[in-house]
């Protein structure tokens, strides 16, 4: 009679990384969960009203889509030819937007590396990818928030410098170009974010374009301090020390914490929905 092979099993280190893994990624939404609920929802309650709530979900729908287009602008770093599955990309980078908020703000790109090899691409290229979309980072919302504070005055001409960049760049098909101009419709989303909400919440006589300038400011000073789990306390703490006494205190404090607010909710729906899609094919 002849053998029957017993089934291959998974090497004992494979079961425990996808434990650690599985562990790591539950203990990301914990954290998210835990932030949502320290926030100090009283400061939202003078501005209650279904127009609010509306723009609170329009605005994590603007942070759900920077999400997604900072995921392809990394996907044309590591993935140039797209050798790879783009829906296995974007849980790669989906899973690392959900470890930033754990404690040390580096577990996005620790995440990325580990579940980038396992897919086959190469640490050195990975490690590369993180030092340019930082430098991106850096470029690209300056250059919106610029463009942002020139709308002010010239809107028609902001607005068309900004889509002939990201048109120029797109239709050369380099990965950096690419890597920019979708860097570059994310924080444009992301400040589209901030105005939606300004435009509830800040006195009619504010200048959304103004806020909106202030706000990716303020995000940059959130990115740059390694210390803070997404930003958090960084963010807000820039952001109300820019704007000053140029905006109403209350008000102020309602939509910053409302853009905090909205900015976790988009990013734990973006990485959601996308992880979730694997167990549907």
């Amino acid at each position: 009679m002849p053998d029957i092979a017993a089934p291959r099993r998974r090497p004992s280190f494979e079961r425990i990384g996808r434990w650690v893994g599985g562990l790591a990624l539950a203990a990301s939404i914990a954290f998210i969960g835990e932030r949502l609920w320290r926030l100090d929802w009283s400061t939202l309650q003078p501005h209650a009203s279904w127009s609010f709530a509306g723009a609170m979900l329009g605005a994590a729908l603007l942070f759900a889509a920077a999400d997604r287009a900072l995921a392809l602008g990394w996907t044309a770093l590591v993935d140039p030819e797209r050798v790879h599955p783009p829906r296995a990309m974007a849980r790669i980078y989906a899973r690392g937007v959900l470890m930033k908020y754990l404690p040390g703000s580096v577990f996005q790109y620790v995440s990325r590396q580990v579940e980038g090899a396992k897919t086959g691409i190469e640490h050195k290229l990975l490690a590369k990818s993180v030092a340019i979309e930082v430098g991106l980072h850096l470029v690209s919302s300056m250059s919106v928030a610029a463009a942002c504070l020139a709308f002010d005055r010239w809107p028609v001409t902001a607005v068309m410098a900004a889509l002939i960049v990201i048109g120029a760049s797109l239709s050369m098909r380099r990965p950096l170009l690419t890597a920019l101009a979708f860097q570059i419709i994310a924080f444009g989303a992301f400040a589209a974010a901030a105005a939606l909400i300004g435009a509830a919440v800040l006195p009619a006589g504010a200048t959304l374009a103004h806020f909106a300038a202030l706000f990716l400011l303020a995000w940059l000073a959130g990115f740059v301090v390694p210390v803070a789990p997404g930003g958090i306390g960084v963010r807000e703490a820039a952001l109300l020390a820019l704007a000053g006494t140029s905006l109403p205190a209350a008000a102020l404090m309602a939509a910053t914490l409302a853009l905090r607010a909205s900015s976790i909710a988009g990013d734990l729906g973006y990485g959601l929905v996308t992880l979730g899609r694997r167990d549907r094919g």
